[in-house]
């Protein structure tokens, strides 16, 4: 099964930058745009959705409001709360971590809505040595799609993504690693089963990851 390609934005990328590149799905890193504050802050969110919807192309509204899923700075769940509701009318998907809160409701939220739902897990520390149980519980907990990101500091920890990818082929499973194996899991992770590859234009939003243009180059 070919991989699809996941182009991650924020509100800096111009429509006229992305139209041409060839993507399956754009990301809307709302934790990465500039004034989001108050009122005007979700407005001005809502108008980058809209913006978004003109390529046509399936959106996921992701908020990242704690390090350890990846922010950049942390965000009051009560603010993320009120982005997820204010933005999951206009997107296709929305992406939870599984650890989150607000997992529970923002599933129930997304289904009401007849949205899917990725649920994430991000272990920036460490290769967890439970990827099934793991699995098994984002699953559990109401995704359509499961998505994995832990850091390889080793081959065998890369091993181990990678062999626990290849044991669920044809599963609704993204898998990847974080860090100096990054790059190489996602030319191969994608080949082994895993169903999208994530990627960006101009800055990375992920320890690893490659741009459009050299995943592009090799998976196509």
């Amino acid at each position: 099964m070919k991989p699809k390609f996941v182009l991650v934005v924020t509100d800096r990328e111009t429509n006229a930058q992305v139209k041409h590149l060839g993507v399956d799905f754009l990301e809307l890193r709302v934790d990465l745009f500039k004034g989001l504050k108050g009122v005007p802050g979700i407005a001005r969110a809502r108008r980058q959705f809209i913006l978004r919807r003109q390529l046509g192309l399936p959106l996921i509204l992701t908020v990242r409001s704690q390090k350890k899923e990846g922010a950049v700075k942390t965000i009051p769940e009560t603010r993320k709360w009120e982005l997820l509701q204010a933005l999951l009318p206009l997107a296709e998907w929305v992406d939870i971590e599984l650890s989150s809160p607000l997992c529970a409701k923002t599933v129930a939220l997304a289904h009401a809505l007849r949205k899917k739902v990725i649920v994430s897990v991000h272990d920036f520390a460490k290769m967890p040595p439970h990827l099934e149980q793991i699995s098994a519980k984002a699953a559990s907990a109401g995704a359509d799609m499961v998505k994995i990101a832990a850091k390889a500091h080793s081959v065998y920890d890369f091993q181990a993504m990678l062999h626990f990818t290849l044991a669920h082929k044809g599963q609704k499973l993204v898998t990847m690693c974080v860090g100096e194996w990054g790059p190489m899991s996602r030319l191969f992770f994608p080949l082994a089963g895993s169903r999208w590859v994530y990627t960006f234009l101009h800055k990375a939003t992920a320890p690893g990851q490659l741009d459009i243009h050299t995943i592009k180059k090799y998976l196509i």
